[in-house]
């Protein structure tokens, strides 16, 4: 079982609008409704593309009612703990011709020390049944310590951890030398402080993340593909071209694809190039974070894989 610890999940709702106008009403041609978030999107791939996935996460008010009701429809099993603080939506608007005009994502609600120790105990019970351990959020900047408890209860257990996450609780995952790390490459940037243009550079600073004990790093490169970068070497992985829509979450996509792909197969590289050919399916839908495995079987053959170092 994948094991994904999501604690920031949203009620995400999608418009497509046939051409956006500024200051002008919007018609939208259709609206739809989706359990998201960072970690949820993950775990909505790794289910439609057939692994066995349950999620953990904070619940709360009307939203989080809502949220359970799409997590059922979507048939992603869910362990969520209740809180006072109302679940955050998050509005995505498209343009049918441009794709993505504007993201608008809440704010994290706010969890009480009690709160977070319930979601820790549902985490430890369920760690034995599972194989891999997803952390994922962009949001909670300061919910490091949570976190780092989440680590170490994987740790202890020795469920190997994939974190997608940024800001503080990266670096905690960072610090603890998870198994696999991706992070795209404006953050990789961010916290390195440079520019990062060539490949070299990336892999440079990705091995200095593996001399830290971090086994592998994944620096995805939106339409470009990843660098993967480990022990063993360094490769650039390259989807297809497609036409480029709506590429949010993509990034949650090649983490839940590289997760249901990896339990399958044990095969890191080939993990990520499924990865990679997922989130290019990803961006010709409306919904962040979605890749049947027809449509990613598809453009899988077409993903390569270099060696580069």
């Amino acid at each position: 079982m994948i094991l994904v610890f999501a604690p920031n999940p949203a009620l995400e709702r999608v418009a497509l609008v046939e051409q956006f106008q500024p200051a002008e009403d919007q018609k939208p041609m259709r609206v739809a409704t989706f359990a998201g978030g960072a970690g949820l999107r993950a775990a909505n791939v790794a289910r439609l593309l057939g692994a066995d996935v349950l999620a953990l996460g904070f619940v709360g008010g009307h939203l989080g009612a809502l949220l359970r009701d799409n997590l059922d429809r979507q048939d992603i099993p869910h362990v969520l703990t209740h809180i006072a603080g109302e679940t955050r939506g998050d509005f995505l608007l498209l343009d049918k011709e441009r794709g993505v005009v504007t993201e608008v994502p809440e704010v994290a609600p706010a969890v009480t020390a009690a709160e977070a120790d319930k979601l820790l105990v549902a985490l430890d019970r369920h760690l034995s049944g599972a194989s891999l351990l997803i952390l994922g959020d962009g949001q909670m900047d300061d919910a490091t310590d949570l976190f780092a408890r989440a680590l170490a209860a994987a740790r202890a257990a020795n469920v190997p951890v994939v974190a997608d996450l940024r800001g503080q609780p990266l670096e905690a995952a960072l610090d603890a030398g998870v198994w696999f790390a991706r992070v795209n490459l404006k953050t990789f940037q961010k916290r390195t402080e440079r520019s990062l243009q060539h490949d070299s550079a990336i892999v440079a600073e990705a091995r200095a993340l593996v001399a830290r004990g971090t086994e592998h790093v994944c620096v995805t490169l939106g339409e470009d593909g990843a660098l993967l970068v480990g022990a063993d070497g360094a490769w650039r992985i390259a989807p297809p071209i497609v036409s480029h829509f709506n590429p949010t979450g993509c990034g949650e996509t090649l983490v839940g694809a590289f997760a249901a792909h990896w339990e399958r197969e044990r095969d890191v590289v080939e993990a990520v190039r499924y990865g990679c050919a997922a989130a290019s399916v990803n961006v010709t839908h409306d919904e962040p974070g979605h890749a049947t495995p027809g449509e990613v079987g598809v453009l899988f053959p077409r993903t390569t894989v270099e060696r580069i170092a």
